[in-house]
């Protein structure tokens, strides 16, 4: 794909994707009440399949087996999954560099993200307050537009989502091969390149990227990956023009990818090392790919922080593969109990600090605008 300029100003979205506010149509409204259903019914059934399988398990094995683990190999666990928090961090800078062209602090993206995965985790409405606090912040701290950094915001999304569903492919062809089911794997990776040759053709036919069928694709599903993005702000243009600039953009597509697969495997590396804490030789093939199925469920069922679904998944796909149940509880509630401790440690206060500061900010306006208007 062809590079495409550094300001997403100079990529006009289509005229069609520019917000509107009217109130959304019956039909629409009717597809996200559905949506909701659908989701309390995953969320429910998942946490139903939890429950059939803690079932035989006894909480007296169960805390006895997480005493005896070894809290060094816990700790370097927490330390991978704050690696994988900041290879995420660092991607989203990374795009808002290539749009900006300035730079951001670490310790500010890092706080901000980490703010952004409690109040997901906390708040129901997980994905309808994530991501727009983190542009909020950002535009605040750089002085730049929300609209903006909300188009980046979506833009990580997408490839966040499109990392961990690649990964998880990848992993699970890998397994059934490991398996002796060449039939399986192979035709998974058949299919696998099958999708990017058809993704490559489609995004060439019609010239640059920027008007290919593809990038108008991409640019509709940005504009309605948020309802509120139409309801609410009157960013939605230019969030989509910078959404589809970074989309165009190969030189960070290749770094997104990269960093995408690295804390998709340092998040699988914490988990190996739960396992090895609690004293279970467990290979590292099939940890990989019980991670990535229990990310894809939890992110793909829309449960907040992938709670339940995630945890469920997780421990049907061990003991699917041969891992005694009481070991697999142990190992998926440690490592996810250390997931939510890091995001509710640190992101908690982070929250806090972030709103805190944004209120006394707004706060300080009015009375430096009635210093500067007695002074004209």
């Amino acid at each position: 794909m062809p590079e495409t300029p550094d300001r997403p100003s100079e990529i006009a979205a289509p005229a069609s994707l520019t917000p509107v506010s009217r109130a959304p149509e019956p039909r629409a409204r009717l597809r996200h009440a559905l949506g909701v259903v659908a989701k309390a019914a995953i969320a429910l059934a998942a946490l139903y399949i939890a429950w059939r399988l803690a079932a035989g398990i006894r909480w007296s094995d169960l805390a006895a087996r997480l005493a005896g683990a070894s809290w060094t190999l816990v700790a370097l666990a927490v330390l991978f999954l704050a690696v994988r928090f900041a290879a995420w961090d660092l991607r989203f800078r990374l795009a808002a560099a290539r749009v900006t062209g300035g730079r951001s602090r670490a310790p500010f993206g890092f706080s901000v993200l980490l703010a952004s995965a409690a109040l997901n985790l906390l708040n129901p409405a997980a994905r309808l307050l994530g991501g727009p606090l983190r542009a909020r912040h950002f535009a605040r701290a750089t002085g730049r537009s929300f609209g903006l950094f909300y188009g980046i915001v979506l833009y990580d999304q997408l490839v966040h989502q499109a990392t961990i569903s690649l990964c998880t492919v990848v992993s699970l062809a890998a397994v059934a091969l490991a398996a002796g089911h060449r039939a399986l794997g192979w035709g998974a990776y058949g299919l696998l390149a099958a999708v990017a040759g058809g993704l490559v053709l489609w995004s060439r036919k019609s010239g640059p990227f920027a008007g290919s069928p593809l990038a108008r694709f991409l640019a509709r599903r940005a504009a309605r990956q948020d309802s509120r993005l139409q309801r609410l702000y009157v960013h939605g243009q230019e969030a989509v023009s910078t959404f589809v600039s970074l989309v165009a953009d190969r030189g960070m597509g290749l770094r997104a990818v990269a960093l995408g697969g690295g804390l998709f495997l340092a998040n699988a590396v914490a988990q190996w090392l739960v396992f090895r804490a609690l004293g279970e030789s467990v290979g590292v093939l099939p940890v990989i790919a019980v991670v990535a199925l229990g990310n894809a469920a939890g992110m793909l069922m829309g449960t907040p922080g992938g709670i339940g679904t995630t945890e469920a998944t997780m421990v049907a796909a061990y003991v699917a593969l041969g891992v005694d149940r009481v070991s697999a509880g142990a190992a998926t509630l440690l490592f996810r109990g250390l997931h939510y401790a890091l995001v509710i440690a640190v992101g908690g206060p982070a929250l806090v600090g972030l709103e805190v500061k944004a209120a006394l900010s707004a706060a300080k306006k009015p009375a430096a605008e009635a210093r500067r208007r007695r002074a004209a």
